[in-house]
């Protein structure tokens, strides 16, 4: 099921560009359609140069969209009704209201709230398979980013990673 429309899609807090970035996928992640936007506060949380001189890169091309229109009371009575979320898990759940947009995250409590507001959540597994069915990536760079990404961290879905690698090569 490949993308056949653009999708505004918000990345959560810095944890799915960190992914992004240690698996080698950044670049290939700019080149599917899609429009991406995120806040202000997530930027703040990239502290590595390094790192954010590669996310700048998108950031000046206008490739990521840096929304800076949010409302700060907004804010404060999204996390004040939601004691699980950062400040700036408020802002991407705001700014994902606003444009009714797909949330990327690996962050439980603001996907729960995501899905609670009705919004469409994914994860860094969608992207990685994305990026195979749009032949970004061969189905063998897919499977080892797969395991590099269980290896890189420790928080990834294992089952949800061994069920997409099933999935690949039983077919």
């Amino acid at each position: 099921m490949a993308v056949s429309a653009k999708v505004e899609v918000v990345i959560k807090d810095a944890c799915i560009m960190f992914d992004l970035i240690d698996l080698g996928l950044l670049d290939g992640f700019y080149q599917l359609e899609l429009i991406v936007m995120t806040t202000p506060g997530v930027i703040a949380e990239i502290l590595d140069e390094t790192q954010l001189k590669q996310i700048q890169v998108y950031i000046d091309n206008g490739r990521l969209q840096i929304d800076t229109s949010g409302m700060l009371e907004d804010l404060d009575q999204i996390v004040e009704a939601n004691p699980g979320l950062s400040f700036t898990d408020a802002s991407v759940l705001d700014l994902a209201t606003r444009h009714k947009a797909t949330v990327l995250s690996s962050d439980q409590s603001l996907r729960k709230e995501s899905q609670k507001r009705g919004l469409t959540v994914r994860g860094l597994l969608w992207i990685i398979e994305q990026l195979h069915l749009e032949q970004i990536l061969a189905i063998e760079v897919m499977l080892e980013k797969l395991k590099l990404y269980q290896e890189l961290n420790k928080w990834a879905p294992r089952s949800h990673i061994e069920a997409l690698i099933k999935k690949y090569v039983t077919n």
